[in-house]
């Protein structure tokens, strides 16, 4: 299970923070947020409070968009509003574009970036000794 805070009421929002950080990245505008939203920011696999992907699994776009649908279908969110931090931000446009998400903010997504790039840059902040 994801690590998260939650706070506020109203339409929920999920905020996804980038590589090599963690929910607290939201810190700054969270309770500003929740004046008007449900606001969940949650810890990706292998940052903050969150457990690592299992052994083997390959930190990828691909396995952060799953583990952050299993965490939306686990809380029972419908379609929540999604925005994100870089690799958050690239989650939360995949989860938009999969019908998971009512709406996305992407600020800074990591779109520009190679496919190799992007292997690189998650590999060396994500795995745990």
């Amino acid at each position: 299970m994801l690590s998260y805070t939650r706070t506020g009421s109203g339409r929920p929002l999920l905020l996804i923070h980038g590589v090599g950080h963690d929910r607290t990245a939201w810190n700054s505008v969270l309770y500003q947020l929740a004046i008007h939203r449900d606001v969940i920011a949650v810890d990706l696999p292998g940052h903050g409070e969150s457990p690592a992907l299992p052994d083997g699994k390959a930190y990828d776009v691909t396995a952060y968009v799953y583990a952050v649908d299993e965490f939306i279908t686990m809380l029972g969110l419908q379609r929540p509003h999604v925005a994100g931090n870089s690799l958050g931000a690239t989650i939360a446009l995949e989860l938009a574009r999969q019908g998971r998400a009512r709406s996305a903010t992407a600020l800074a997504p990591i779109g520009f970036w190679t496919p190799g790039q992007v292997a690189s840059g998650m590999r060396c902040k994500c795995e745990r000794a």
